[in-house]
């Protein structure tokens, strides 16, 4: 399987129009997906799973994008919170990150890690899962969090990926 590379680029909005009124750095500063497959600058992300990385990339919710490995494409600042990470998740497998907890024994790596809905729907590549899963933080305590995830379809309709939300959940 070829993987797609994705380059982030900060451009303005008027220097990828070609205009001069960028330069002088008064423009607001957009986030732009580069495709280095098709050797060119896109304005926008040219594929469904590089949009979702651009959308997850600038997203203040907790949300992340797997590759079909279960590879963190992308996550917001919000999730990695929330979920614990620290830096360098992005091309790292989302269990390597995150630190999922048994909700009975409070152990880590418990035998049903892998299958939290952002990487079982990897497998089934249909419809929206959801899973409740626990997960230990920076500081050590342990936070319980929905996931709602959703396979990433190509041109072609193979799981390309994954995209999930993610919710607290207090009490």
């Amino acid at each position: 399987m070829t993987k797609l590379v994705l380059r982030l680029e900060r451009l303005s909005d008027a220097a990828a129009d070609g205009s001069t009124s960028a330069l002088d750095g008064t423009q607001e500063r957009a986030l732009h997906v580069v495709d280095l497959g098709d050797h060119g600058r896109a304005a926008v992300a040219s594929t469904p799973l590089a949009r979702w990385i651009a959308t997850v990339a600038a997203a203040h919710d907790p949300c992340l994008v797997l590759d079909p490995e279960a590879q963190v494409l992308s996550m917001s600042v919000s999730a990695a919170e929330l979920l614990g990470c620290t830096e360098g998740v992005i091309g790292r497998r989302l269990l390597d990150v995150i630190e999922v907890v048994d909700f009975e024994t409070g152990r880590a790596a418990p035998d049903y890690a892998h299958q939290v809905a952002p990487i079982a729907v990897l497998t089934t590549g249909t419809g929206l899962m959801r899973s409740l899963l626990r997960v230990r933080q920076r500081d050590g305590m342990s936070m319980t969090v929905d996931a709602a995830a959703a396979p990433i379809h190509d041109a072609t309709g193979a799981t390309g990926g994954s995209f999930t939300f993610f919710a607290p959940i207090r009490g």
